[in-house]
């Protein structure tokens, strides 16, 4: 595990990987040279002989800091996964490597004044984006506001997506393309109620599907993403 540490004071602010392994990586020299968008900037240098990478997070909270006491609506979950994707895909102009991302609570960042999301890529990395994607999605069902259905149904829609048997972002990307059924609606019910009137019940089952269909658009977007990254 790699050691991840916050250097904070009045006038820097850095994300630091200490303990850096030795070995030459050319996605160093692009992140040296290059401002890749969505992008925590990251310097290199020595201490004791030992190599560490540092990233200024200025202005910044990680995800892991932002969540502390509160709950994740549907609307953020979407603004914040459409975000590290987006950021994902145009990172393949820079010729980088999608195991390279370090995608956690501890690692994402968000600008406190636009709300933009930034990530940390770490050249020497070598851990596979689906495994990291797992544990944040487990990470984040704890922070799911229970109130808001459109929390729930893209939470846990994404966390068993991506919990699959033989799962990879190819095989998520294909299951996303397929258009449900939207018969499968018609299994879902409101809990039982004292005689409930016909037009409320109408109400709530056409609220249900609007709500199915948009997480399933917020979804399909996400899964075109993941296939653009990986083909």
């Amino acid at each position: 595990m790699q050691e991840i540490t916050e250097l904070r004071s009045m006038e820097e602010q850095y994300l630091v990987l200490n303990d850096v392994p030795a070995e030459e990586a050319f996605e160093e020299e692009m992140l040296l040279y290059n401002a890749v968008p969505g992008l925590l900037t990251m310097e290199s240098g020595r201490l004791n002989g030992k190599k560490y990478h540092r990233y200024r997070i200025e202005g910044m909270k990680n995800l892991e800091r932002v969540m502390q006491g509160r709950q994740i609506s549907g609307e953020e979950f979407e603004s914040l996964f459409s975000r590290i994707f987006a950021v994902i895909r145009g990172a393949r102009e820079y010729l980088l490597r999608e195991d390279g991302f370090m995608v956690s609570p501890e690692t994402i960042y968000i600008k406190e004044k636009t709300q933009e999301v930034y990530l940390c890529y770490f050249p020497e990395y070598h851990c596979p984006l689906i495994e990291q994607m797992r544990a944040l999605s487990t990470w984040l069902l704890s922070f799911l506001d229970a109130e808001d259905e459109k929390a729930v149904y893209n939470g846990y829609a994404f966390h068993v997506l991506c919990h699959g048997d033989g799962c990879t972002f190819q095989s998520i990307s294909r299951i996303l393309e397929e258009q449900p059924a939207i018969a499968e609606v018609s299994a879902w019910s409101d809990e039982a109620e004292e005689e409930p009137k016909p037009k409320r019940k109408r109400f709530a089952a056409l609220r249900r599907v609007i709500l199915f269909l948009g997480s399933m658009a917020f979804l399909v977007s996400v899964g075109a993403l993941l296939f653009f990254v990986m083909r």
